[in-house]
């Protein structure tokens, strides 16, 4: 019996779990780094590869894993990494360095936290915007992160680490200061 379920098993399992792929570890730079496959976690040591989806229901399963802080604070950092790069237009993707810098300081400080529904959705919307060449400005919207992130319970040392790093992914999509990245003619 134990043998038919081991062969069974050994059938199955290839087709839907296998270890963590060697090209997710790497450090994307350009249009590689906007999986739309994401492996997660299967225990044992096995990954599971997560069916595509969109990048606002990445976002909120990210964010969702977050709360329950179940998941390595870097594997969260490196989640939320490739889902914002999602969201960035094609000739705007700022560094990957420098989305990174911010997704670790915002993961640390977020994992665990227990943010209401509201913050939770100021969050996400800060993230989708930063991302984005129009919309608030940048002084606007980094003091929305900085309110949200006050509120959910980060001390506002912390706070003000995670939001120069906000401004700094901003600034890499949109210009310092609001100001195009290239001047009209």
């Amino acid at each position: 019996m134990r043998i038919g379920m081991v062969s069974a098993l050994s059938v199955l399992l290839p087709s839907i779990c296998s270890p963590r792929p060697a090209a997710a570890q790497l450090n994307p730079a350009g249009p590689q780094s906007v999986r739309q496959d994401e492996f997660k976690p299967a225990g044992g040591g096995l990954w599971v590869k997560r069916v595509s989806s969109t990048p606002e229901q990445a976002l909120d399963s990210t964010l969702v894993t977050l709360k329950e802080g179940h998941t390595w604070q870097s594997h969260l950092s490196q989640e939320l990494a490739h889902v914002m790069m999602r969201f960035a237009d094609d000739g705007h993707r700022p560094p990957w360095p420098v989305v990174v810098r911010f997704t670790d300081k915002l993961t640390r400080e977020l994992i665990g936290k227990q943010p209401n529904s509201a913050q939770t959705t100021a969050v996400r919307e800060c993230i989708v915007e930063v991302m984005r060449r129009t919309g608030t400005s940048n002084p606007g919207l980094a003091s929305r992160l900085r309110q949200t992130l006050i509120g959910i319970g980060i001390d506002s040392s912390k706070t003000q680490l995670v939001v120069s790093d906000f401004i700094a992914v901003r600034e890499t999509v949109q210009g310092p200061d609001d100001s195009p990245l290239v001047k009209p003619r």
